[in-house]
């Protein structure tokens, strides 16, 4: 998936994604959520809380 894809099914820019990902900013709480079922993981696991 590119930054693009993923910032349209945010309602975001691909600059922000781009700027996630850098470690620059960080998402807020809708985008964290709207992430975790995007990939189907858990908050912990993108916020590299555990492995799964």
């Amino acid at each position: 998936m590119t930054q693009t894809q993923l910032a349209e099914l945010l309602a975001t820019t691909q600059d922000t994604v781009s700027l996630w990902e850098l470690g620059k900013s960080y998402p807020d709480i809708p985008s964290l959520v709207r992430l975790c079922d995007i990939f189907d993981v858990s908050a912990d696991y993108l916020l590299g809380r555990s492995d799964y």
